[in-house]
């Protein structure tokens, strides 16, 4: 946590809690949300939440194939910048059907999925060998504050009975993500 790999450090941590904060927000809750708000049946909500998982890995293959003409910053910047987007748009104008909160957050997952693979390739280039492990780790264990906070975040907010807060919330932990890759982000490639 010193020179200039302080910055690394915090940017790494920055990223890794944010997206994975948008990916366990989203996916712990969905099948929640499908039954509780759209009154779907077991089956069709994780039918529901396995579409948007499977966009996700879409995602993750789109982005395993053009992240080094692009370059991992550039990546994961416009990554959460895309979920934020798509979140955004179905907390504010899209979340009153089943079919638009599995379209819009299929085409989020895509943008986060590809974002959070992104970072298992980019973290380990920013470190030394002789510190490579550490530095990994650290944004691991950041990342799983992500996955323990966004399903708690979600569930307090939901709970107040507004889906659409819970997206624009989700948006804005994407957009936080964004913004620190695009100002704070180091290139790797």
């Amino acid at each position: 946590l010193s020179g200039r790999y302080r910055k690394r450090t915090l940017v790494v941590c920055v990223l890794w809690f944010c997206g994975y904060f948008v990916n366990y927000g989203i996916s712990s809750w969905l099948p929640t949300i499908y039954g509780a708000r759209f009154h779907l049946d077991l089956s069709d909500a994780l039918l529901y939440s396995t579409v948007t998982s499977c966009a996700g890995f879409l995602g993750c293959l789109v982005v395993a194939l053009t992240v080094d003409r692009i370059g991992r910053r550039h990546t994961v910047t416009w990554c959460l910048g895309g979920a934020a987007l798509c979140l955004l748009l179905l907390g504010l104008f899209a979340g009153g059907s089943a079919s638009s909160v599995l379209i819009w957050t299929s085409l989020s997952a895509v943008f986060f999925f590809g974002a959070n693979i992104c970072l298992y390739l980019y973290t380990p280039e920013l470190f030394p060998t002789r510190m490579r492990a550490l530095g990994t780790s650290l944004g691991g264990a950041v990342n799983r504050l992500g996955v323990i906070l966004g399903p708690i975040v979600v569930g307090a907010v939901y709970a107040g009975g507004a889906l659409g807060t819970v997206f624009v919330t989700l948006a804005a932990v994407a957009l936080v993500g964004a913004v620190t890759a695009g100002v704070a982000a180091e290139e790797t490639s």
